[in-house]
């Protein structure tokens, strides 16, 4: 225990293995992003309580090589401004507007979680921009507070002093921190959550993509103004025209996912007009079931093949 907590303060208090962050001067304002690999461009839409540094960390492990990974902020978050776009629409044309200015004509968008706010109507409002889409446990219409964000979740989870403790509880009791994440995230029995537990704890790999997350989380403070958008778009968002995207597209989802529930995944598969589509449901997985379940390297290796085909 003494080498994971080592570990871990030594990830949590360095500062993240990201490159410098450069602003994309667009005509609807600045907006925050790097690149990262050479080759097929990619846009990495990031989660909520993200940015640039949680799209890079979470995702390059995972790319294969020939590929640029494109990661902005969206609007809200670290050095982008939420005036840049607060709206759904506005975002998504910022962004098509960063590919302009990166003279990118067109790219795949992978994008987690809340990201799926801002995917399905950049795929309507700009499919001259998007060759395909991947949507890991991504919100396909209305989000709202799940039932498993209680009052004591919500306090270490999106509050600035909750994220500073979680940050410090890490390193001193990782298995708590992952237990009470998974509770949170995910449907899972006893029995499986505690597996789950064990696994993420003696995974070397499986801690740095807990630290990283938790690391982005903890930095509250620039991030606040984008979670709060993102929870007011989501409460108001519409299940979106799925017939009219007809570009590729890989859904992958959780069965057990407690944030954003497997039926969002179901529907965008269901509904969506591409004549080239592909489904994988991560069995047991949780919110970050493509990162932390016995199917992750099986879901990984769809991500890449279908990247390879599509890209």
């Amino acid at each position: 225990m003494d080498e994971i907590r080592d570990f871990l303060n030594k990830k949590l208090s360095s500062p993240l293995d990201v490159p410098p962050a450069k602003v994309a001067k667009l005509p609807s304002g600045d907006m925050e992003y790097v690149t990262f690999g050479e080759g097929k461009p990619l846009l990495i839409i990031h989660a909520g309580g993200g940015g640039f540094d949680q799209a890079l960390l979470l995702f390059k492990r995972y790319v294969p090589e020939g590929f640029q990974m494109i990661c902005p902020s969206r609007p809200g978050y670290l050095g982008t401004p939420l005036a840049t776009g607060q709206t759904v629409e506005q975002q998504v044309d910022a962004l098509a507007g960063l590919l302009d200015h990166l003279h990118v004509p067109s790219a795949v968008i992978v994008t987690l979680s809340a990201g799926g706010t801002f995917l399905y109507p950049f795929a309507l409002r700009h499919p001259q921009k998007t060759k395909a889409i991947v949507a890991i446990d991504a919100i396909s219409g209305e989000y709202l507070m799940p039932e498993q964000a209680g009052k004591l979740a919500q306090a270490f989870f999106m509050t600035e002093i909750g994220l500073w403790l979680t940050k410090k509880s890490t390193v001193y009791f990782p298995e708590a921190v992952v237990k009470n994440l998974f509770q949170t995230e995910g449907y899972l029995d006893p029995a499986r959550l505690e597996a789950r537990v064990k696994e993420v704890i003696s995974s070397r790999e499986h801690l740095e993509i807990i630290a990283d997350l938790v690391y982005c989380l903890a930095d509250f403070k620039n991030r606040q103004a984008g979670v709060a958008n993102d929870m007011a778009l989501g409460a108001k968002s519409q299940w979106y025209d799925f017939a009219r995207i007809t570009c590729p597209a890989l859904i992958i989802h959780g069965t057990h996912d407690a944030d954003v529930k497997f039926f969002n995944g179901v529907f965008a598969y269901e509904r969506l007009g591409s004549k080239d589509k592909v489904r994988f449901w991560i069995e047991f997985g949780t919110h970050f079931g493509f990162f932390f379940a016995p199917d992750s390297p099986l879901a990984q290796q769809k991500f890449r093949e279908f990247l390879l085909k599509h890209g």
